[in-house]
């Protein structure tokens, strides 16, 4: 298909709720599947807060904006807010009762990643993970929080002689 082609006709792709319809309206139905999402916002204003909830709305069958998946949470920023997905986990389940698995958590997989050389490291390992998984539902979404935080810490960008 030539690219030009795409504006006549977009490719429809499954959409992921972030759990708030006026937001779902505004990005025509969710985040799209098959696609890089970057959300890019000012420090401690709820990304990881949002993400935590995408992992969990993941799970959701798609006749309510989910993917019927698990997720793979790949942290860089320490400590993971376990509590926190526990506490989002616990009202999820009690308004989605009968949609999902009792403990949520189950089916949200997470993963440490302390530099950018280990997260390209460890990508061919995900690879395989996602092929041979054996768990409830397979992994559609992959959550990086924070990318930048990588390499933040990488590439100091102090200037010489400060």
């Amino acid at each position: 298909m030539k690219p030009e082609k795409l504006l006549e006709h977009p490719l429809t792709t499954q959409k992921l709720t972030l759990g708030c319809p006026v937001l779902d309206r505004c990005l025509g139905g969710g985040i799209p599947c098959n696609s890089v999402t970057e959300l890019v916002a000012e420090s401690s204003c709820g990304k990881t807060q949002f993400c935590l909830q995408l992992a969990l709305f993941a799970q959701l069958p798609p006749s309510h904006g989910g993917l019927s998946a698990s997720s793979l949470y790949l942290h860089t920023e320490f400590p993971f807010p376990f509590r926190r997905l526990h506490q989002l986990a616990h009202s999820f389940s009690s308004s989605h009762r009968n949609l999902i698995a009792p403990d949520p958590c189950e089916d949200v997989y997470v993963h440490a990643v302390h530099d950018a050389h280990q997260l390209l490291d460890i990508m061919p390992h995900i690879e395989s993970f996602l092929a041979s998984s054996k768990t409830r539902f397979p992994v559609r979404l992959i959550v990086i929080d924070s990318i930048a935080a990588l390499f933040r810490s990488e590439f100091d960008n102090t200037p010489f002689g400060s």
